[in-house]
């Protein structure tokens, strides 16, 4: 990629001041979340159990993993008590083992675990009340011990594991001196932990255990269903073949087929996924399993970190990152400027504020449209009469197939001082990007939620989105004659629509100055904090509770 870095040595002083300020902000903020977390009366505080292949900070490959976190953290805040369980992929800092020990037989093996913890404090203690906070479980065996989360032959066996281990924890492991027990929702994260509902169906509830506890599924993308061979039910640890055929689909087993079809509740990560995934475009041949669940299904938008991803206190925005605080706000956007200004030096490209930036990040695969992006490149870079097209400046970042790098690099030589680009990923690029950046472009085929064009908006950067899922759910069409709306939304996933998008987004941000001034404001007062989204998780849990179980089965 063609990106460099700034740091001279000089700075190092000011760094080491400004790491400090940074964790100072994180701990004022902190305290904030902290001095006003009234005590949940006893009833209401439910026992939460989110089981995930992945959690953030110790395992992940993608937005999966922020989710389990910090939904958990803000179900914590409320005052639940929530565990999460992932596999213990390697030791982690701080991550202890526990002592709490299971065997199970999968596939004519016995396999020994252990349960590890971390605990992630959320509020701190104070008037002699315990100090609030998830506690993470981690399940230790060497099969999960390896180079990449999955592809291996065995996963089917590994997360068969998973599944099993999940369902022991809340009796297995004693934290701060109590047990979870059997009366807990679990939230299950996607394929990977679809046997759950299954072993708890087929085993646990025939055995008279978990009566009173629930699985809510959530689905985050419908594109990825857990496939392999079929198995008999003895080599998944289950004692028959009750229930068993939930599992198959084309011949083969779906874990997340089985998820939809026996958990009590199914939540997709927004509203207007939850719509598409009964269609046959959408639902990945699993549509009429998806529509046979419309009862218990809903749709809840993902949040995202108002600390992590905070113009005002954003470390990435600092003089040890930028050579200058381009911190800004809605109320001050100079800094903004700045970021701009720094984003066009890293990538060289000329230093002019006037132009736009126009940015893509995102996994460089089919879905994400980019060769919908690559189609227009030629209208987009040549100039019109009416001054739209033409001079603009083009950065985009991400990581995947080859023939998308190829078109990432291609671009950068042929439109070269006009196109940046950097084939891969890093944090600290995507926050530079987003805060520098006038426009994000996402002409994704199919998005079930979408994060960037949550921090886009937090950064006062304006969305071009294709209208489906999580895009539709979170931006609202700009409409000039209101002076209203936070970006454009374009109904078909084509060359046309997404031209339609920039050309009306970039006519504005030339010939609108005021009008592109009033949207950056909306935009950033928009709220898709946590504490949103986990309000509705919650009242989901109690009418998965108010409900009976979905699958009540006779006792052995």
């Amino acid at each position: 990629g063609g990106y460099v870095g700034v740091q001279s040595e000089e700075e190092e002083a000011e760094a080491a001041a400004e790491a400090r300020m940074w964790k100072e902000v994180q701990e004022q903020t902190r305290d904030d979340l902290g001095t006003f977390e009234p005590e949940l009366p006893a009833g209401e505080r439910l026992s939460i159990v989110i089981v995930s292949s992945e959690v953030t900070p110790f395992s992940k490959s993608g937005g999966l993993a922020d989710v389990c976190d910090k939904l958990g953290v803000a179900l914590s805040r409320m005052g639940h008590r929530v565990m999460t369980v992932a596999p213990l992929y390697q030791r982690y800092q701080n991550a202890q083992p526990t002592g709490a020990r299971k065997s199970f037989n999968l596939f004519g093996q016995k396999l020994d675990i252990e349960y590890w913890h971390n605990f992630e404090e959320t509020v701190p203690e104070s008037n002699g009340r315990a100090a609030r906070g998830v506690d993470h479980v981690f399940v230790s065996q060497g099969c999960f011990e390896r180079h990449g989360f999955y592809g291996h032959s065995d996963d089917l066996n590994r997360f068969a594991l998973l599944a099993w281990a999940a369902l022991e924890a809340p009796f297995a492991v004693e934290l701060a001196g109590s047990v979870y027990g059997d009366e807990v929702v679990f939230l299950l994260n996607d394929w990977m932990v679809g046997l759950v509902p299954l072993i708890m169906a087929s085993h646990y509830r025939r055995y008279g255990c978990y009566k009173n506890a629930r699985t809510v599924f959530d689905i985050h993308n419908m594109g990825y269903c857990g496939n392999f061979p079929i198995c008999n039910p003895q080599e998944l640890g289950l004692p028959d073949d009750a229930f068993f055929n939930t599992l198959f689909h084309d011949g083969q087993i779906k874990l997340l087929k089985s998820g939809i079809e026996l958990s009590d509740r199914v939540v997709t990560v927004s509203p207007s996924y939850k719509e598409e995934i009964i269609t046959v475009e959408g639902g990945f041949g699993l549509n009429d399993r998806c529509a046979s669940r419309l009862s218990h299904l809903d749709g809840v938008l993902n949040g995202i970190d108002v600390n992590d991803w905070n113009p005002a206190t954003d470390p990435f925005l600092g003089a040890k990152f930028q050579g200058f605080d381009n911190f800004y706000s809605a109320a001050d956007l100079s800094g903004k400027k700045g970021a701009k200004a720094h984003l066009q030096s890293c990538f060289h490209l000329p230093e002019d504020p006037n132009v736009p930036i126009i940015a893509f990040i995102g996994r460089l695969a089919y879905q994400k449209g980019l060769d919908i992006l690559e189609s227009v490149f030629p209208w987009l870079m040549s100039e019109d009469h009416e001054g739209v097209t033409g001079k603009v400046q083009v950065i985009m970042m991400g990581s995947g197939e080859q023939k998308y790098a190829d078109f990432l690099q291609r671009s950068q030589g042929e439109y070269h001082g006009r196109v940046g680009s950097h084939v891969g990923f890093t944090s600290e690029l995507e926050h530079k990007i987003l805060s520098g950046a006038d426009i994000l472009v996402m002409p994704s085929r199919y998005e079930p939620c979408g994060l960037p064009q949550l921090y886009a908006q937090r950064y006062g950067t304006v969305p071009v989105v294709h209208a489906t899922g999580g895009l539709k759910d979170s931006v609202v069409q700009y409409d000039p004659f209101q002076n209203a709306g936070t970006g454009w939304k374009f109904d078909k996933a084509d060359g046309d629509g997404l031209k339609y998008g920039l050309w009306n987004a970039l006519n504005t941000y030339k010939h609108h100055p005021q009008a592109w001034q009033d949207l950056i404001q909306r935009c950033m007062a928009a709220d898709f904090s946590w504490e949103k989204s986990a309000a509705r998780y919650v009242e989901i849990f109690n009418w998965a509770k108010i409900d009976q179980p979905f699958i009540n089965p006779h006792p052995f």
